[in-house]
């Protein structure tokens, strides 16, 4: 696990259910949201700022949470809760947390995490480990921002290791005058940034368009093919993406870049030559070359055995696919 930043932020949006009132866990008559549920909210969205910066089979359990209920909040309205670090030791992490309603602050305190090998709470079951899944993928999509979280679930829980295959995806487009969601009707693409902002509260993200949007990706993307060869791909990903898609960075500067790689694990200033490395290139061209070969027409793009799933929207459907998969391989 690369070690995350201190004073790193991370921010969730819920909404809160009727299943989450106090009323719902036996406290008649009191119908606003729980504290327990509240403290689970917090608990999760320092659990989810962290997650990016834990290797493959790793992540952190909650071990202690000193919280102060300030006010109600009411299912149905959205909370905003923040998580930010505030120190690490040996393997606990400490956060200052915060849930706000409308501009009000319900619940503060702190919560402390520990680094853990998943394995250790994991139900015994035979795992299939089947040929890994393939993920083409550009930062200029918010759709695979969105999707990787979930995608590294799915590939834990069936035994799939990920191939990350950086692409070039407005040069794919244009090589087989594919799509393009934005320049569609002003109908559709309405309701398309609605589905985004739908989506990233199911994930449980934060999702804006960059002011510059769209920025080059060109840099990013030869630099995770460093951070690939390096064995911190995921981290470095990971970062760019949410650099790019929840905090408004410009991830074609060198030196943002740099500072990604840092808390990746990875050297800066290599990383910052692989930007401009003829290799890495090569390795992009590559990528789209192959891309094209298989069938791929858009970002997000997952193939596992052959079988071809696009859009963040088919994860559910290519994790169906896997336990079928792994039924048989049994």
């Amino acid at each position: 696990m690369s070690t995350p930043i201190i004073g790193h932020r991370h921010h969730c949006a819920f909404v809160p259910g009727l299943q989450q009132t106090a009323a719902a866990i036996g406290n008649a008559g009191v119908q606003v949201v729980s504290t327990p549920a509240l403290i689970a909210l917090l608990e999760e969205t320092a659990g989810s700022g962290v997650q990016a910066f834990c290797v493959p089979g790793w992540g952190t359990v909650g071990t202690k949470v000193d919280i102060a209920h300030l006010s109600p909040a009411w299912p149905g309205i959205e909370v905003q809760c923040e998580a930010v670090l505030e120190s690490t030791k040996g393997r606990t992490l400490s956060f200052a947390v915060s849930a706000s309603q409308q501009g009000r602050l319900v619940m503060r305190g702190h919560h402390e995490r520990v680094r853990v090998d998943l394995s250790r709470f994991s139900l015994p079951q035979p795992i299939s480990a089947g040929e890994p899944i393939e993920f083409f993928f550009d930062f200029h999509s918010p759709w695979c921002y969105l999707a990787m979280p979930r995608l590294r679930e799915i590939a834990a829980a069936h035994g799939r290791a990920i191939h990350w295959r950086p692409m070039h995806l407005a040069n794919l487009i244009d090589h087989i005058g594919g799509r393009r969601p934005l320049e569609a009707s002003p109908a559709f693409v309405r309701w398309f940034q609605q589905d985004l902002q739908d989506w990233a509260r199911l994930r449980r993200l934060t999702l804006s368009y960059h002011p510059q949007f769209p920025l080059r990706p060109s840099r990013a993307l030869r630099c995770s093919l460093y951070a690939i060869e390096k064995g911190k791909g995921v981290e470095f990903i990971f970062n760019v993406m949410r650099a790019y898609w929840s905090e408004n960075r410009d991830i074609s500067d060198l030196e943002i870049l740099g500072d990604l790689a840092i808390a990746a694990g990875l050297d800066r200033s290599a990383t910052i030559q692989a930007a401009s490395d003829e290799r890495f290139k090569l390795a992009l061209e590559a990528n789209n070359d192959q891309a094209v070969q298989v069938g791929v027409f858009g970002a997000p793009t997952f193939i596992a055995d052959s079988k071809l799933f696009w859009g963040n929207d088919r994860l559910e459907m290519m994790g169906d696919y896997l336990a079928q998969s792994n039924g048989q391989n049994n």
